[in-house]
């Protein structure tokens, strides 16, 4: 194995029981949050039109009190403040819509994704690396992302809880995990 692979007790921290604690709570929250998919969905998806919102009345702030009247991108940051406005308007106001726009969407980054993977591991393969978990991941992910589509718009209500939480779990579990190596490291020092 080579030595730059290994860890030392000094790149782990000091505080694995902070870790260990906070990998848990990720861990819990993530399978919550699987049982509540709809309603995280709906939350997430709120917020995000909150934030839209928030962003476009900054921009359109800026926009007011810039005084470089020349500017070339002056007419281009008004679009964009008002589109922002008025899209974090629609997502609060029909959370629903707003998080079914949001399902496509990552269904189309799933497969862009994907599709990248499955190419990255071609490119891999022919230079007789390791190419099959990149080509199995990219295959998965166009499979999903694909899946996403077939189903939509029911998807809609669940796919975006169901990614933040799986995302969650799996945070929760490398925290966890790095954490007891913290633990095994410092009674071993």
């Amino acid at each position: 194995m080579d030595s730059k692979m290994l860890l030392t007790v000094e790149e782990l921290p000091k505080k694995w029981k902070w870790l260990l604690f906070l990998g848990i709570l990720d861990l819990v929250f993530g399978v919550i949050g699987i049982a509540i998919a709809e309603l995280l969905t709906i939350t997430t998806t709120i917020l995000f039109g909150i934030l839209m919102f928030i962003s476009g009345l900054v921009q359109l702030y800026h926009w007011i009190k810039e005084k470089e009247k020349t500017w070339g991108g002056r007419i281009a940051h008004l679009i964009f403040a008002l589109l922002y406005i008025a899209g974090g308007i629609v997502i609060f106001i029909d959370p629903l819509t707003g998080a079914s726009a949001l399902t496509i969407a990552l269904a189309v980054i799933f497969i862009i994704i994907g599709s990248m993977r499955v190419g990255l591991s071609m490119f891999l393969a022919a230079h007789r690396w390791r190419w099959l978990q990149h080509a199995i991941g990219g295959l998965l992910a166009i499979f999903l992302g694909v899946y996403i589509i077939v189903i939509w718009p029911v998807s809609s209500l669940w796919v975006i809880g169901l990614v933040i939480s799986v995302e969650m779990i799996l945070n929760g579990w490398q925290m966890i995990v790095v954490a007891l190596k913290a633990k095994k490291l410092a009674n071993n020092a």
